[in-house]
């Protein structure tokens, strides 16, 4: 009986030391409205440039690996550099590794992508 009582007291502080770390809520629920600004900033200038629809391929497929996304920015920053800043390209990445942040995007992405359809 000692026993049970050890082991659930031991399960009770494993799962209070474990209790956010496969939480579902991600990086950007408190975002902030700059942060929200630079992802609608990219997602506008994606969609003038009739990207929109490969990026939202890219941006969702690599959504379960947020840093190899962010990585992939860093990749881009040479191209990216023409029409943005290095400290909005570095922001850029830095979002992209939040959990909900490459769902986020491609939702803007997809808002601009039919605002230019109309």
């Amino acid at each position: 009986m000692n026993y049970e009582l050890s082991l659930q007291k031991a399960w009770s502080r494993t799962r209070q030391r474990l209790a956010h770390a496969f939480a579902l809520q991600g990086q950007m629920d408190g975002a902030r409205a700059d942060d929200l600004a630079l992802l609608d900033r990219f997602a506008r200038l994606l969609a003038d440039r009739g990207l929109a629809t490969p990026a939202i391929f890219l941006v969702q497929s690599l959504a379960p690996l947020g840093f190899l996304g962010s990585q992939l920015v860093h990749a881009l920053s040479p191209i990216l550099g023409v029409v943005a800043s290095p400290d909005e390209i570095e922001r850029l990445a830095r979002l992209l590794e939040g959990r909900e942040t490459p769902a986020l995007f491609a939702d803007r992405l997809i808002r601009e992508e039919d605002a230019r359809r109309r």
